[in-house]
């Protein structure tokens, strides 16, 4: 009934410690998981300490953390206490960009420059890989649920990234908490839970014999048992508890719990309270800290003190009066060694404004925001503003829009917003409020809002010229990139630009200059190039600021959407250089976006997929789901099934619903599927869907351009020419802008379709002609396989079988490069009927080769029947069977089949 563990004796887990014992097994030949959950007081610690003690046993390096609730907030807390001690040297091992950042994390370093909270993960997986090279390693945090965000964000990170390495994690979760590190999602069937059950009476019974009373009587335990259903803190509390009323409730027994200890113990266990676990040496009073753990309240474990149970943790917090709290929190600062735990100490020992309390605050949440730790930074930030004098608006402003932004890079949309209005709702004017309707504008879902919102920030007075010049360029960005009203946006980016130039900013004048280049090339303006080129150079010698767009990646995006894919590639390259030099993982994983989309549009799809694939890794929220559309289309193209999962994700996401493009995006790959299914009626809608979106798109018009050639060819195969002709109407519109090539060359494709469609077969053949040729110059393999399978199907049809065989032979070796099977198979079908086998006059009859012969120079059937001495109804007769024999349907087909030498006759 009991197990022996060290000194420690574990009573009625027989079939948990099997279960520990499984997930070592798994450990000794890969990454595993064990989470042990159960309610407060049932033994999850006891559980979890035995499988750390058999994991260290089996010479498993061990790394432990034992968050409590109130390190629920703090930075990185419990990823220090798992790595502090054995990161230095592993640093040497790490990257420089990764180890800065972990370095970071864990306080070793101070950084300059925000450190990324993707590096920093980055970080923890690469040292947790270093530390298995030598041994096996298990991660070891009771009561994951207190685990504070950032480090729970940079381990589930790691383990979602485990291979073959021997990394453990064993977890103790309370019931009604989620596991925040999500195990069970990466290790699967490597991944164990454990939810412990009450004890029985006989193992509660052993217990109560052990811990409190030998002579405990059968009638006494079950007595226990009833009571506290098994769960053995409660019953080893009742058993203790004096007189003949026994508590009620976990909380009660807290309570008398806490009210039994003696006086002496007091001011070590409020200090425990309010600093959770601690060194020994951080408690000055010796005798109370003795008495305090005499008495089993706290205990001391390897230097360290804590509370005996987090219940008697969060009960001894609770029952702390206001004043003696916060006097406690004030000792604790006098002792903290960083700026933040003193920074928040402080916060919870002031009640009142206090501008010096303040002004730490702000301090100590911009270091926790450059270390990567936003939401300690944002509740640090709430309470600087909290204690910021009401009289000191200006002070309270900047309060407040520092905790939106903290608020807002923890993904925090709606506290960030929130934190906004308040601005907005005080009243106040001028520079200020002109920020706050800048930020606000960043939240508005619906593009007329925002624009509404820049236009009142651009209108507000102030004197801050710089504030100016980002406002009017921001205004033009959401008026032209979202709104999609070019005009107005282009006068407004370009006088952004001129309001900048003056101001000696390069950082403004970067900014102004990208959004200047976007609009005019959405515009068709020749002078974006000029901008993006200026906007460049400056980006070279600085470093953009958090939220700016960059300019590389920006002129990047403009040059592949016209076909400039060389230097699109040569950008993106060097932008991905620079996010290396810098640790900037975000910007990485964004770049393999960017280059999956690149690589889409110039078919190299087998890269795209890899790119994109990479970037999943790292991708979340809106990010995922950008990558999730420029794979589905790949995957559609391709007829790939599996499209259909990738647009059932980006269909369900939030994002579909504020922006149609992206809902219709979803419905277009679903469309591209059915077209290689052979389901045309379906696909065709489908594929109307994205493609049939108001030119009114902005910077989205762009995707639906470039959804229009696979539309109109499936429309024109549906016979529904109208709808195809009005989509070609646009991509030719956009053409005649000028600067163009992949627009020009599309249009051309399109429009030979709908000619070919109406019978304008010398026209269509010579618009197909010069899409092939734009096709070609610019090297979209994708939109040129297109182009030669149409003109192959106009060739063949004007008789010149040659060189429509030709044509599709290409089309199909480039469908097939592709992987875009159901393509290749439409391609060599149409090859099939331009080239088939040729056919001698042996297959037919003497008579019928006379009638064929006729009637392939020009007769008509009455002069065939004059010549051969016969009646047209016998003539008729022999062309039928001519017509079956020779696989034809007409005399005009048959006429190009014996002038291009397919046909032929003895003489």
């Amino acid at each position: 009934m009991a197990a022996a563990l060290g000194s420690m004796e574990i009573v009625g887990r027989e079939p948990e410690l099997e279960q520990v014992a499984e997930w070592l097994e798994l450990l000794s030949s890969g990454p595993s998981g064990l989470v042990v959950a159960g309610e407060p007081g049932i033994g999850k610690t006891s559980v979890w300490t035995a499988a750390v003690e058999r994991a260290r046993e089996t010479g498993a390096l061990v790394l432990l953390t034992r968050p409590v609730e109130a390190e629920l907030r703090l930075g990185y807390a419990g990823l220090t206490d798992l790595l502090a001690e054995v990161a230095e040297p592993l640093l040497e091992e790490l990257s420089e960009p990764l180890g800065r950042a972990l370095a970071a994390a864990l306080l070793l370093r101070d950084e300059s420059e925000r450190a990324d909270p993707l590096a920093a993960a980055r970080g923890t997986l690469g040292a947790l890989r270093a530390l298995a090279r030598r041994s096996p390693v298990v991660v070891g945090i009771d009561d994951v649920q207190w685990l504070d965000a950032a480090s729970a964000r940079a381990l589930a990170y790691a383990a979602r990234r485990l291979e073959e390495e021997p990394i453990g994690f064993v977890l103790s979760r309370r019931d009604g908490h989620h596991d925040p590190l999500e195990l069970a999602d990466p290790l699967r069937d490597r991944s164990l839970e454990l939810h412990l059950a009450g004890l029985s009476a006989g193992a509660l019974g052993h217990l109560l014999r052990a811990r409190v009373d030998q002579q405990m009587s059968r009638r006494i335990v079950l007595r226990m048992h009833e009571r506290s259903g098994g769960n053995p803190f409660f019953a080893l509390e009742l058993a203790r508890a004096p007189g003949e009323v026994l508590p009620t409730s976990l909380r009660e027994v807290v309570e008398r719990r806490l009210e039994a200890m003696p006086q002496a113990a007091v001011s070590a266990v409020e200090l425990a309270a309010v600093l959770g676990p601690a060194r020994v040496v951080d408690f000055p009073d010796e005798a109370a800290l003795d008495s305090a753990l005499t008495a089993g309240v706290l205990i001391e474990r390897e230097g360290e003190v804590r509370f005996a149970h987090p219940l008697l943790a969060a009960g001894a917090y609770e029952r702390l009066p206001t004043g003696r709290r916060r006097a406690v929190h004030r000792r604790a600062a006098e002792r903290a060694s960083g700026i933040e735990e003193r920074a928040r100490h402080l916060a919870l020992a002031t009640g009142e404004p206090d501008r010096e309390v303040a002004a730490l605050l702000d301090e100590a949440a911009h270091a926790a925001f450059l270390r990567g730790a936003s939401e300690f930074a944002s509740e640090l930030a709430a309470h600087a503003r909290r204690l910021t004098p009401a009289e000191d608006m200006e002070a309270m402003v900047e309060r407040t829009l520092a905790e939106a932004e903290y608020l807002y890079v923890a993904a925090d949309e709606p506290g960030a917003r929130a934190r906004v209005d308040e601005v907005l709702a005080s009243g106040v004017r001028g520079t200020a409020r002109a920020r706050a309707l800048s930020h606000r504008a960043l939240h508005a879902s619906d593009p007329e809002e925002a624009v509404a919102l820049c236009e009142e920030a651009v209108a507000e007075q102030h004197a801050d010229a710089r504030l100016a010049a980002r406002a009017l360029s921001t205004l033009a960005w959401q008026r032209g990139a979202w709104l999609g009203d070019i005009e107005p946006a282009l006068l407004e980016a370009v006088a952004a630009v001129d309001l900048a130039e003056p101001l000696g900013d390069e950082g403004t004048l970067t900014t102004v200059l990208t959004a200047a280049g976007l609009i005019c090339a959405l515009a068709g303006d020749p002078r974006g190039e000029h901008f993006f080129v200026r906007a460049v150079e400056i980006g070279d010698r600085i470093r953009t600021l958090p939220g700016d767009r960059e300019p590389r990646s920006a002129f990047a995006h403009q040059l592949w959407w016209r076909g400039d894919f060389a230097r699109a590639e040569e950008l993106l390259e060097c932008e991905r250089e620079e996010a290396q030099r810098h640790g900037d993982e975000g910007a990485l994983m964004r770049l393999g976006v960017f280059r999956g989309e690149l690589e889409l549009r110039r078919g190299r799809w087998d890269e795209a997929e890899r790119r994109l694939e990479e970037a999943l890794e790292d991708a979340r929220d809106y990010w995922r789901i950008a990558a999730l559309e420029v794979r589905a289309l790949v995957r559609g193209r391709r007829g790939d099934p599996s499209a259909l999962a990738d647009a059932a994700e980006i269909a369900a996401s939030p994002f579909a619903v504020g922006v149609p493009v992206i809902a219709a995006t979803a419905d277009y790959t679903v469309g591209l599927v059915a077209l290689g299914a052979g389901d045309l009626g379906r696909a065709t809608d489908r594929l109307l869907g994205l493609a049939g979106l108001t030119e009114r798109l902005g910077a989205y018009g762009e995707r639906v351009l470039a959804a229009i050639p696979d539309a109109v060819l499936a429309l024109v195969e549906a016979g529904r020419v109208e709808e195809a002709d009005r989509l070609t109407a646009r991509l030719e519109a956009r053409a005649a802008k000028g600067d163009h090539p992949w627009a020009s060359a599309a249009s051309g494709l399109c429009r030979g379709s709908v000619l070919l469609a109406a019978g304008d077969l010398d026209t269509s053949l010579a618009r197909l002609a010069e899409s092939r040729g734009g096709f070609e110059t610019i090297g979209a393999q994708w939109e040129l396989a297109l182009a030669l399978l149409v003109e192959g199907n106009a060739l063949r049809r004007a008789g010149t079988r040659t060189e429509a065989a030709a044509a599709l032979e290409r089309a199909a070796s480039i469908f097939g490069e592709l992987r875009a099977e159901p393509w290749r198979r439409r391609a060599l079908d149409e090859l099939r009927r331009a080239r088939p086998r040729p056919r001698r006059d042996d297959s037919l009859t003497a008579a019928e080769s006379r009638v064929a012969a006729l009637v392939a120079a020009g007769r008509t059937n009455r002069e065939v029947a004059a010549e051969l001495f016969t009646t047209v109804a016998t003539v008729e007769a022999h062309l039928t069977r001519i017509y079956r024999k020779l696989e034809l349907r007409s005399r005009t087909e048959l006429a190009r089949a014996v002038a291009d030498g397919r046909v032929e006759f003895d003489s």
